[in-house]
Parts: structure tokens; sequence; C-alpha cells
């Protein structure tokens, strides 16, 4: 594992466990929350505070899709065994480029071959940076295609955060999809009455919500009220979706930009899904900035 640190800020990073984040402390205070037994069968044995998702974000129904004349049936890898989820640079490890006292880069060069092409069809070259600075962590991620034909491509960031007594949630967007108890999106709707989050409220502890929000206004505030402190995420234009999940009775939930809705790739008809279509030596590069005030 590897630190980096910058005024009260230290962030662990794992480049072996698919360029994951252990922790991410500033003084004793938890700002990323480390969850044991992570869902993700590759990080089942370890603690993980945060992880990109790349080449896509969220689910792909039944781990099957269409594209290019092509079906494909990829090896299930979410909890119910029988979705692929997140995309598959979550189960690589991932080579460092470069590495200083606040800052780290790491690179995964993913070739599919027999015994990996169920993971994900397409060669992708992608690139990670992490660099903290004394007001938070800035993180830029890009995706190429290195493959020799056009390849669905998409990203996001997946952070666990401290649901502690009191946390407030706030941030805008005209619409969102509600999932279903399968976790697939089941309707677009107004983005109205308990999924709003206009106005900054509290996060209830048996609040559940597992929603794919489009268009927010790629700005979202958290405030832990019995410390007073405040994280600020703001991120670049590709990622028009954010994903928050509220499992009740945990003690984290998660607000995860992305570029795609969950099954994107399953869904073309969606003109508005996400999901970039690259054609080789094409990139998708985006930036997710969290801001920290407070202790």
């Amino acid at each position: 594992m590897l630190e980096i640190k910058a005024g009260n800020n230290r962030i662990g990073i794992y480049p072996s466990l698919g360029g994951a984040i252990a922790y991410w402390l500033r003084k004793d205070l938890l700002i990323f929350y480390p969850v044991e037994r992570s869902p993700l069968t590759r990080h089942s044995d370890q603690i993980i505070a945060a992880y990109p998702m790349l080449p896509y974000s969220n689910r792909i129904a039944n781990g099957k899709f269409k594209f290019n004349n092509s079906v494909y049936q990829l090896t299930p890898n979410a909890s119910n065994g029988k979705d692929s989820i997140h995309g598959n640079a979550w189960q690589r490890s991932w080579d460092l480029e470069s590495f200083t006292e606040n800052s780290v880069v790491l690179t995964l060069n993913y070739n599919p071959d027999k015994g990996s092409q169920k993971e994900w069809p397409y060669a992708y070259f992608a690139r990670l940076r992490y660099c903290v600075y004394e007001s938070g962590l800035f993180i830029q991620m890009s995706c190429k295609n290195t493959d020799i034909c056009k390849q669905p491509i998409g990203m996001g960031f997946h952070p666990y955060l401290p649901r502690r007594n009191l946390v407030e949630i706030g941030f805008s967007a005209p619409s969102v999809w509600n999932n279903g108890p399968d976790g697939l999106p089941e309707g677009r709707m107004l983005n109205e009455d308990q999924w709003n989050f206009d106005q900054m409220r509290i996060l209830k502890q048996d609040d559940f919500l597992d929603n794919c929000y489009v268009n927010w206004d790629r700005e979202a505030f958290i405030r832990w009220k019995y410390s007073n402190s405040f994280l600020t995420v703001s991120a670049s234009v590709i990622f028009r979706h954010f994903v928050v999940y509220t499992p009740p009775d945990q003690s984290f939930f998660t607000m995860e930009p992305a570029t795609n809705m969950n099954n994107a790739i399953n869904m073309p008809e969606i003109s508005d899904r996400g999901l970039f279509i690259l054609k080789p030596g094409q990139i998708l590069k985006g930036r997710i900035f969290y801001s920290f005030m407070g202790i």
C-alpha cells in the first residue's frame, strides 16, 4: 500500500487492488469510510474506502449485452451472482507510473485474452491520478480505446462515506432513474419528494435510496453536523449521472459521480444514457475534486 499526504490529510492507496483507496484520514477524522467485507468479490477480505469504476459504472443486467452485432456474456461479479458491476478495473492490479509525497499516478493496460474476455471483451488503457492537497483530494481518470474496433466506455468513482448522526446532503438534478429491487432502472421521473435534495436535509438512518440522478449540476454537498465539517463534490461535465445509495442501518452511504446510467449498454434508446462509443485511439477523461472544510 502507498500513502500520500498533504497538511492534515493522509490517503492510503492499493495499486494491486484495482487502484482502490484504503482510507482518507484528516487528523483522526474519516472522510471516506473504510468498509469491511466489501460486496466486491476481490475486495471481500480487504478494507476498502473508495475505488474507480472502469470501463463502465454500475450494473450490466445478467452480464449480457450486444454491441457491434456481437452478443457478449460477461462473468457475473456482483453480489447477486448474476450481474456484472462497475467494470473490471477494480479486479485488476494497476501499475505504478509515478509517486510523490502528495500524488500517485497508476495505469492499467488491459488486453483481453482467453482467460479474461468474459471480464470485458475489448482492450483499453486507463490512467488514474490521485493528488491530495490541504484543501482536499483531486482525482483524474482517463480511458483510451486500444482495440482495433469501436467500444462502449463509461466510468465513475465510488466512495464510501461515513453515515454519522446528523449527516446532511444536498445537490440538484431535474430527473432520476428509480432502481427496482434488482438494482436496475425501473423508470425515469421528475426529481421530487423523498428523492429531492435541492435543499440540504438530514439523511435519516432508515432512509433507503438506490437511485441514479440524471444531469445533476455536478456539485454536491455533505455536512456532518456534529463535527461541523463539510465535503463538496465537484465533477467535470462528462459525469452527468450521480448514483446515491443509502442502505438503511449501515454505517456508510455512497454518492458516485458517473458518466453512464445503470445498465446503459442495454438501453440504446435512451439518448442521454451517458455511454461513450470510442473509436480506436480515442480517449475519455474526467476529473473529480473532493473539497473539505472543517478540522
